[in-house]
């Protein structure tokens, strides 16, 4: 039983972190997300997120698409329209087994957008660490646009935990000084 306990516990996912997606592929597609990554039997793992794209061809709202679930590569996905194979696995730290050279946090199947009309935008990582957006918006994949890593940028969103423990460390050093400016003023009227 005890075993059984620690086993389900291994497997249980364990928070790993936001990440803020922008993009502006210098043609008019520009975009933001962010996407919740997790962990869990050595696997990172995008659970959740969104993705805006205020202009361009695939302008909207998209949610990230995790009913069928998730795989690290080699496996993947194929999306409610059968148009994209995803597998939403993120690489963290320099691990992309796909790409190792390069190491963009996404693999070639990437990640997955959808809309509630049955678009879709799969985001995915190429071999030169540069980035693909493309879509099936109101037709069959007719949307498709290279995303440059210069322009691309997936980034880990600070915790409010460390803004809080240097906002803590802070008021030590704060308080110090205004002691130490309160002294000096008393010893300049002495």
């Amino acid at each position: 039983m005890l075993l059984a306990s620690l086993a389900a516990g291994g497997m249980t996912p364990a928070r790993a972190a936001l990440y803020d997606i922008t993009f502006n592929d210098g043609s008019g597609n520009v975009g933001t997300g962010q996407i919740d990554v997790e962990s869990a039997n050595n696997c990172n793992y995008a659970c959740a997120g969104s993705l805006t794209v205020t202009s361009g061809g695939a302008a909207g709202n998209w949610s990230l698409y995790t009913s069928a679930g998730t795989c690290a590569y080699p496996g993947y996905l194929y999306s409610p329209s059968g148009g994209y194979i995803y597998n939403n696995a993120v690489y963290l730290g320099g691990t992309n087994p796909e790409y190792p050279t390069t190491n963009p946090l996404l693999d070639y199947y990437g990640l997955l957008f959808t809309q509630s009309n049955g678009n879709e935008l799969n985001l995915w990582g190429n071999a030169d660490g540069s980035y693909t957006l493309g879509g099936n918006v109101n037709g069959w994949q007719n949307f498709n646009v290279q995303i440059s890593f210069e322009n691309t940028a997936i980034t880990p969103v600070p915790e409010a935990s460390t803004w809080l423990a240097g906002a803590f460390l802070l008021v030590p050093i704060g308080a110090g000084t205004i002691q130490s400016l309160r002294r000096q003023a008393r010893s300049k009227t002495a």
